[in-house]
C-alpha cells in the first residue's frame, strides 16, 4: 500500500513538474507572440502610411498630366486658329486669341503650382515621430528623459 502511494506521489510530482514546464513554455511563447504583434502593428501602420502617400502621389501625377495635356490642346487650338486666320486673311480673331491667351495663362499657373507641390521635398518624408511635436522623444521638451520636466526642474 505504501509503494502504491509513493508511486502515485511520484507520478503526481512528475505531472506537476511537467505542467510547470508547460506553463513556462506557454508564457515565453506568449511573450514572443506579443512582441511579434507589436512589430506587426507598427509595420501595418507604416505600410498604410506609405500606401496613402503613394495614392496621393498617383493622384497628383494624374492631375498634373491632365492639366499638361489641357495646356497642350489649348495651344494647338490657338495655333490652328492662327493658321486658319492666316490662310483666310481674317484679322478679327484678336478677341479669340486673347481668350485663349487668358486660358493658357491660368492653366500655366495651375501647372506651375502643381509641379512645385509635386516635386516638393517636404512631401517625400513620412511621419516617423509618434508625438507630433517633431523632437521624437515623446516628452515635448527635447531633453530625452521622457518624464516631461525641463532640465532645471529635475532637481
Amino acid at each position: 500500500m505504501t509503494e502504491e502511494l509513493e508511486n502515485e506521489i511520484a507520478n503526481d510530482h512528475e505531472m506537476i513538474l511537467l505542467l510547470k514546464k508547460e506553463i513556462e513554455e506557454l508564457g515565453s511563447r506568449e511573450d514572443q507572440l506579443e512582441k511579434q504583434l507589436i512589430e506587426t502593428q507598427a509595420s501595418y501602420n507604416e505600410t498604410s502610411e506609405q500606401l496613402a502617400f503613394h495614392e496621393k502621389l498617383s493622384a497628383q501625377q494624374a492631375l498634373l498630366k491632365h492639366v499638361f495635356y489641357g495646356v497642350l490642346s489649348i495651344i494647338l487650338a490657338m495655333w490652328s486658329l492662327v493658321f486658319v486666320g492666316w490662310f483666310t486673311k481674317q484679322t478679327s480673331i484678336e478677341r479669340e486669341m486673347a481668350f485663349f491667351e487668358r486660358i493658357i495663362l491660368v492653366l500655366i499657373g495651375i501647372v506651375g503650382g502643381a509641379v512645385s507641390s509635386f516635386f516638393d521635398v517636404r512631401n517625400f518624408t513620412l511621419n516617423t515621430t509618434k508625438n507630433g511635436n517633431g523632437n521624437g522623444n515623446g516628452n515635448g521638451n527635447g531633453n530625452g528623459n521622457g518624464n516631461g520636466k525641463r532640465p532645471e526642474d529635475t532637481g
